[in-house]
């Protein structure tokens, strides 16, 4: 799926609930599916960035990769579950696998 905003999408949920972001990638079953407004953020693997609704500038490769990031902007999480408990957390960069995760 392709739109005139430059939002592109492939996977079973993938941006399934956009309502007006710009320029979001989303590969993957459930990536980016709560997003809303947010733009410019870039979500490859199951689940990655699946919470995300207005967080912008955001890039997350990986299953469940920043999976819990709901506003946050500018981070970036490399790895299955990098930074997937992040919500609002700025400019955070996390490689690896569970790496920055709080538990």
């Amino acid at each position: 799926m392709s739109d005139a905003n430059g939002n592109s999408a492939g996977g079973t949920g993938a941006l399934s609930n956009l309502g007006g972001g710009f320029n979001n990638t989303a590969f993957g079953r459930n990536a980016l599916n709560s997003n809303t407004t947010g733009y410019d953020n870039t979500a490859s693997g199951f689940a990655a960035l699946s919470n995300n609704t207005t967080g912008n500038q955001n890039t997350a490769s990986g299953f469940a990769a920043l999976f819990a990031n709901t506003t946050g902007i500018l981070n970036t999480a490399s790895g299955a579950f990098a930074l997937a408990n992040n919500t609002t957390g700025i400019n955070n960069t996390a490689n690896g696998f569970s790496s920055l995760v709080v538990r």
